[in-house]
């Protein structure tokens, strides 16, 4: 379901126009955020002019400050403890550097992904008092340690926690608890991941942060926390900095990347190879390569790193396959599939992949020790924390939030959670999970997609959380599709209108050339990114989705049949129903037999004419094909089915 975005106002765009120099659509996409005066403009253009906020607005960083500079003078021993996670490993860098930087007796410890898992446990506490560690300084973690922190103080040892996940209505019994969702101080800096907090605790204690900044860029980006307000200054602030700082430099080089060309490098280049050391063994190698100074050993930690993230893809890619085959329903509701040895560090992500490709809530599990280690993705209409809190009493451990959450269960209990999560969602959904809205930002003519609009689109950047990429919509003629990439598994395709073309490109649609190829006229939703080619800048359209173009009004009948007919409501009225396209009886079962191969084979989405909908309507009803998220879909049928049995047969069918 697309949703455009049209609040806007002719006079206000031109305003803004007449003063900065925009163009129409960029004038227009400020105005519909409520950026109409010209202070509101420039601090939301320009974040990197904010100052970074006084570190001792954090609640308890006085008493962190105090504890710290304690043991920094009676040379007591300083463990930072971290996470195995992009955001983890940075908040331990930075500290652990600014910790050396004061001359402290410091040593860092990252829990293993497979072994107790995220957060402080009692092994950890204990490895920590047998290295005669006096003061542990949690990072990204420690919040929720209410009895390891009990633990470790019976054993004489203090704790400083350093956090920004979700506080309990009790704060852990700690020497202080500096953690950005505390609701006793500014909410401004609720959203800052571990690493920003980390490096305003080493602001706070006097040493200098430049050096830290993008590290912290790259955690921000990785940690998906909101990109809005602070954490944009942080991340426009980090990123020209990223290819100074030697470790991430060293990270660069080994990918082969040489261009920083914006915060996609921290998202699809960095924070995968720094995740990698964790997914797939140590996580300290990654703090490792953050802290040497030695060009030899960052290299050479690079370099295993780059190997490590290879090998990381390669089992992904295995992952993936074997689940894929697993699934048998062409549109589930939810997807909870096992494997033996799917390695649990990559599980998470292939979640994802499956996600984005069936559009439901799916949860993975691998045997470990006898157990089954789950980790889960989701969409915005189901709350997955939610839903495996009501099994609770089948799992042995969980958490998360409402789009991811991870569980470990017995073996046994598989196949019972697997039915009740089941009928939980057909209870919660009857009629299918409800199609995602997406929001067109604004309906573009290709005249307006210059390479002067790319680049005032590059100063809303970074995108992601909070910000997501502008959606727009392209109308044009679609020609010279093709597959890309070694597998084929992206399609290019040239886009025109009159005397202006763009190529765009469309990255995992591979499997769709044959839909693309036979639409002409089409709608194009894409986002605009600003390239270069030879030194020469150039637009680069990246196409999500395309549909063929159909009257407003006309989609709004088919889509008013479509829902009538999920649902068993009564269809529209004689009247309205009278305006739909005719289409003889030889027709319909002439365009089904042209797409049954495609429908055979997945989803047919929006790329279908107003007639071939049409003539699909009356096969939904006598359930020859079913809709779903926006696509329809083959159904199996075991007995012959009979179109004339369709109410809309006499409707549609009039020859």
């Amino acid at each position: 379901m697309v949703r455009e975005n049209t609040d806007s106002s002719d006079a206000v765009i031109q305003g803004i126009r007449t003063r900065f120099g925009f163009t129409r659509p960029f004038a227009a996409m400020l105005q519909r955020r409520g950026l109409v005066d010209d202070a509101a403009i420039t601090a939301f253009l320009h974040p990197e002019t904010r100052e970074l906020p006084d570190p001792f607005a954090l609640a308890d960083m006085d008493r962190t400050v105090w504890r710290i500079r304690q043991a920094i003078r009676a040379g007591e021993r300083i463990c930072v403890y971290g996470d195995y996670d992009t955001d983890g490993v940075s908040a331990t860098a930075i500290l652990s550097d600014a910790l050396r930087s004061l001359s402290a007796n410091v040593t860092f410890l990252l829990p293993s992904r497979f072994g107790e898992g995220y957060g402080l446990n009692n092994a950890a506490v204990d490895a920590m008092h047998a290295d005669g560690v006096r003061v542990i300084l949690t990072v990204d973690n420690g919040i929720s340690a209410h009895a390891e922190i009990a633990y470790a103080k019976s054993l004489g040892m203090d704790t400083v926690v350093t956090d920004h996940h979700h506080c309990h209505e009790t704060l852990p019994d700690a020497e202080a608890v500096v953690c950005a969702s505390r609701a006793d101080q500014d909410s401004s800096l609720c959203s800052l991941c571990g690493a920003a907090v980390a490096m305003l605790l080493a602001a706070a204690l006097g040493v200098r942060i430049g050096k830290y900044l993008p590290i912290a860029a790259l955690a921000t980006m990785a940690d998906a926390v909101p990109l809005t307000e602070l954490n944009r200054t942080i991340v426009r602030r980090g990123l020209p900095l990223v290819g100074m700082h030697p470790g991430l430099k060293a990270l660069l080089d080994a990918a082969g990347v040489t261009e920083i060309t914006g915060e996609s490098v921290l998202s699809f280049i960095l924070a995968p190879r720094i995740n990698a050391a964790g997914r797939m063994g140590d996580a300290t190698r990654a703090v490792r390569l953050l802290l040497t100074e030695e060009e030899t050993e960052r290299k050479l930690l690079a370099g295993e790193l780059e190997s490590e993230n290879i090998r990381r893809r390669a089992e992904e890619l295995r992952i993936w396959k074997e689940a894929e085959a697993q699934i048998t329903e062409p549109e589930p509701r939810i997807l909870v599939l096992k494997g033996t040895d799917w390695n649990t560090g990559v599980i998470g992500i292939v979640a994802s992949r499956i996600l984005e490709r069936r559009h439901c809530p799916v949860l993975l599990f691998s045997e470990v020790n006898g157990q089954l280690v789950g980790s889960g993705r989701s969409v915005p209409a189901v709350d997955l924390f939610a839903l495996l809190t009501r099994h609770r009493e089948l799992l042995l451990r969980f958490g998360g939030h409402r789009l991811a959450a991870g569980a470990t269960i017995a073996a046994s209990s598989f196949e019972t959670l697997r039915k009740a999560l089941s009928d939980d969602l057909a209870g919660l959904f009857p009629t299918g999970l409800p199609e995602e809205e997406r929001t067109v930002e604004d309906t573009l003519a290709l005249s307006e997609i210059t390479p002067a609009f790319a680049r005032e689109l590059t100063t809303l950047a970074p995108f992601g959380e909070g910000n997501r990429a502008p959606l727009f919509r392209i109308e044009g003629t679609l020609s010279d599709v093709r597959t890309m990439g070694k597998d084929g598994s992206h399609l290019g395709a040239k886009l025109a209108d009159g005397n202006c073309s763009v190529r765009i490109v469309s990255f995992g649609n591979g499997d769709r050339f044959g839909d693309w190829n036979e639409v002409r006229r089409a709608y194009v939703y894409a986002s605009i990114e600003l390239g270069s080619f030879r030194g020469i800048p150039e637009v680069s359209v990246r196409a999500e989705e395309i549909e063929t173009p159909i009257d407003n009004a006309m989609r709004d009948i088919i889509s008013a049949c479509i829902t009538a007919i999920r649902n068993r409501l009564p269809l529209p009225d004689a009247e309205t129903l009278r305006l739909l396209p005719k289409v003889p009886e030889a027709e319909i079962r002439s365009i089904f037999r042209t797409l049954q191969e495609r429908l055979g084979h997945g989803a047919l989405r929006a790329c279908l004419s107003e007639k071939e909908q049409t003539a699909l309507l009356p096969l939904l009803e006598i359930g020859v094909v079913r809709y779903e998220n926006g696509s329809f879909f083959a159904e199996t049928v075991q007995e012959k089915k009979q179109i004339q049995n369709a109410l809309l047969y006499p409707v549609l069918c009039l020859e």
